[in-house]
């Protein structure tokens, strides 16, 4: 009886952290003139759940063979927010920040990655944003220039 409590009790906090990861901050973004004037905009994971998703399948240096990766694009986030931005600064919770062309994000579906595999991401496995290319769909793509685009941890945007 003590190990059914024991494991009952670990399916429990299994379950607050992805419960707690949907509540709170996981993305502020920052544009002068965007979101409705205020010229910032936060979203937990629910809020980035109601918008349109996309699933892109893909190889990434990272990880071993293709995954599904699930997100709303990062042209959709973009437009929902009023961004018009040739440029945006992508920084992840350690403090690597790379710049990502909004053009790319428009010609090919760059997807702020909130899942891997119908799994909520965590900072274990890069999340709890990871920003995925679609490089298996688009070979041109999977080079050093586009891998250093690909932030995990991701935390915030900014337009540059």
């Amino acid at each position: 009886m003590g190990l059914f409590r024991v494991v009952l009790a670990l399916l429990c906090l299994a379950g607050l952290s992805v419960a707690s990861a949907a509540d709170g901050v996981i993305l502020t973004v920052t544009a002068k003139g965007c979101c409705s004037g205020a010229g910032s905009q936060t979203f937990t994971l629910a809020q980035l759940d109601v918008l349109p998703q996309t699933t892109v399948v893909t190889t990434t240096p990272w990880t071993e063979g293709k995954h599904s990766y699930q997100g709303v694009r990062l042209s959709e986030l973009l437009k929902h927010l009023g961004i018009q931005a040739g440029q945006l600064k992508a920084h992840a919770l350690n403090d690597y920040w790379a710049v990502v062309p909004t053009a790319e994000a428009s010609q090919y579906p760059v997807i702020l990655a909130t899942r891997q595999d119908d799994k909520v991401l965590t900072r274990r496995n890069k999340g709890p944003i990871f920003i995925v290319y679609p490089l298996s769909d688009y070979p041109s793509l999977d080079q050093e220039k586009t891998h250093s685009e690909m932030v995990w941890q991701l935390d915030a945007l900014s337009a540059e």
